[in-house]
């Protein structure tokens, strides 16, 4: 346990932040408080305004009971996968940077896709918390590890699958999945660069 800390300490640090913060939300919290505490640290637009810091930050450790227990287990094994692989690859520090970058991204662009009023009811306190934005970020950046015939491929199925099992409202997805979708491509792009970088420091 300590050799795989010490060799994905972004990882295995992100996913004990979560694991630790779900079982003091399910076991230590008095009742009332998980939903008050996913509520104040929604990326909601009422959130942003107010806290913005504590809400990009605190929504990506906090999960969504709605997600469902097979869901998040998809995720959270998408994370130690994905952003395990990518992390030795790059470092902790780069790895850190893209999924931060990656779930912050995504929520911005959710919440102007919002503000547009492109969905039919009112958002402004909506629930946007889990670890989606940083498991499609991941997945995304362990695009440029693979062999280049694998990498259309794979991000085709990575965008294929929020965008099939979303609800739509016209032409527009549900607003998690275009978090998704950007996270996706947020990830590909900056981990791209991050693994560009690193290689050509070592001459590959």
């Amino acid at each position: 346990m300590r050799d795989r800390f010490r060799r994905n300490p972004v990882t295995a640090g992100y996913l004990l932040a979560v694991t630790g913060l779900a079982l003091l939300v399910r076991f230590v919290l008095a009742d009332g408080m998980p939903v008050q505490v996913r509520a104040s640290l929604s990326t909601n637009a009422g959130n942003l305004a107010d806290h913005p810091v504590n809400a990009l930050l605190g929504s990506a450790l906090v999960l969504d009971p709605a997600d469902g227990v097979v869901l998040t287990g998809l995720l959270l094994l998408g994370v130690a996968v994905c952003l395990g692989a990518f992390e030795r690859e790059v470092g902790p520090w780069r790895a850190g940077a893209v999924a931060l970058v990656g779930h912050v991204g995504a929520t911005l662009v959710t919440a102007v896709v919002i503000a547009q009023g492109v969905y039919p009811m009112d958002l402004t306190d909506v629930t946007d918390v889990g670890a989606g934005y940083v498991a499609f970020t991941a997945a995304g950046a362990v695009t440029a590890l693979m062999p280049v015939v694998l990498r259309g491929p794979w991000l085709a199925l990575l965008v294929a699958c929020p965008l099939f099992t979303a609800e739509w409202f016209g032409a527009f997805p549900e607003f998690g999945a275009v978090g998704q979708v950007a996270a996706v491509f947020i990830g590909s792009g900056c981990g791209a660069l991050a693994v560009h970088r690193v290689y050509a420091a070592v001459g590959r």
